[in-house]
């Protein structure tokens, strides 16, 4: 059994119960002798082992972790117990790294975190965590980063910060068991780094940030919606901003075609924001959440990559795509293709109708590639269902060649804009539309 005793920060704060258990633990272990804590414990018992030469011969953090866990677990398998004393509280990557495979028992100490405030809502997490990981840092949180270890550690760090704090945001440092306030920018200019090095930074409240999350952008809309909010957001329905989606899926649909990345960011912005303005509608009628809008995408994708999350192989795209059919059929339980296009959007321009009712036709087997309208077809057309027919036939065509007939005449209605408007301009708009359409 390996057991796990927190010794506390300072000289003298462990437990009575974790001194008894040390003085009888003849392979006892420390993770360093370089703290107060730690010098303290190896200067009482004398048979402690201090692990810094793990930490000077490991290439990394990871590596370090993976050493001492071994280390112990060869002293535990030889002596039948050992013994491995950290500071703080006894929480650490080490124990973690242990409590995987079980038989570790912990003995509590005294909190190690000096640096940080009384608060509840804080995010904690190693340094090493947040620069391999780089997770998403929700400001509204008090922020509270441990075991910066060395200089180059906390400049890695501190580049990640500053990603969401200006480089002179006021943050409480603790180096060397001394307590100091300094600038973000500074938090790498110190001396005397080492695991009991950390950092806490107060949660950003107001609505002005360098750096805005999901959770910012919710907290706005309620804002907006609030009571003493804005009069326009709070007046508006699910019915009046209808039209305010397909116009902006529209515009970031014309980014991505025009390959313009800042529109694009814009543009997909402002689809976000129709999502969230409908959640914060419904959820003032309380019709649906946020939260239940995400969880069901979340299920959603989770459940149709049944490649990904499932027992399913995919050795392809085609394949992908195969299983998410069969896995949306058997989630919307059709029960024919017939209740498939009947599913189909009512709003969906015709084109893309069209397309979607003929590949799903075919899918289902029922119809073959269907040729393009001969020209004398098009001559004898006369009425709405002859020109409807031969939409459709050039629809199929166009899925069958692998075209978004959609996209496609959007492109060519584009570039007639731009070629007539220099037609125009250089006098030369005979024929305009014949060449076009060559």
């Amino acid at each position: 059994m390996i057991t796990v005793i927190g010794i506390g920060t300072e000289k003298d704060e462990w437990t009575q119960a974790a001194a008894h258990h040390i003085q009888q633990e003849q392979h006892a272990f420390v993770r360093t002798a370089k703290t107060a804590a730690g010098g303290a414990i190896v200067k009482r018992f004398p048979h402690v082992q201090p692990l810094d030469d793990l930490y000077e011969k490991a290439q990394n953090f990871d590596q370090w972790v993976s050493d001492v866990c071994d280390a112990l677990r060869s002293a535990d398998k030889a002596h039948g117990s050992a013994a491995y004393l950290t500071d703080g509280n006894g929480c650490d990557a080490v124990t973690e790294k242990l409590s995987e495979r079980g038989d570790v028992a912990v003995l509590f100490g005294v909190s190690p975190h000096r640096a940080r405030r009384p608060t509840q809502n804080a995010l904690t997490l190693t340094a090493t965590y947040a620069t391999e990981k780089r997770p998403y840092l929700d400001t509204r949180l008090a922020l509270h980063v441990t075991e910066i270890d060395d200089a180059h550690l906390a400049g890695d760090l501190k580049l990640w910060l500053m990603e969401y704090y200006d480089d002179e945001q006021p943050v409480t440092l603790c180096v060397r068991n001394t307590v100091l306030n300094a600038p973000l920018c500074d938090i790498d200019r110190q001396s005397g780094y080492n695991y009991a090095c950390e950092l806490f930074i107060d949660a950003q409240e107001g609505f002005v940030k360098k750096k805005y999350g999901f959770g910012d952008l919710l907290r706005i809309m309620e804002k907006l919606t609030a009571q003493d909010g804005c009069s326009w957001d709070k007046a508006q329905t699910h019915e009046s901003i209808r039209v305010n989606m397909i116009e902006e899926a529209y515009e970031a649909v014309d980014a991505i075609d025009a390959g313009d990345l800042a529109a694009m960011e814009e543009e997909l912005g402002d689809v976000i924001l129709q999502a969230v303005f409908h959640c914060n509608m419904a959820h003032r009628l309380g019709e649906f959440e946020t939260a239940d809008v995400l969880t069901g995408l979340c299920r959603k994708l989770v459940g149709r990559h049944t490649h990904i999350f499932g027992n399913d192989k995919a050795q392809n795209a085609d394949e992908a795509l195969g299983f998410w059919e069969q896995a949306k059929s058997a989630e919307k339980h059709y029960v024919s293709t017939a209740d498939q296009l009947n599913r189909l959007p009512e709003g969906f321009p015709a084109l893309l109708a069209a397309q979607k009712t003929y590949k799903k036709l075919k899918k289902a087997g029922v119809a073959a590639d269907l040729p393009a309208p001969s020209q004398t077809e098009i001559d004898a057309a006369r009425n709405e269902k002859d020109f409807a027919r031969l939409l459709f036939l050039l629809c199929a065509r166009a899925a069958a060649c692998g075209v978004d007939a959609e996209p496609a005449l959007n492109k060519l209605v584009a570039q007639a804009k731009r070629d007539f408007a220099a037609a125009e301009q250089n006098g030369d708009t005979a024929d305009f539309l014949q060449k076009l359409c060559k």
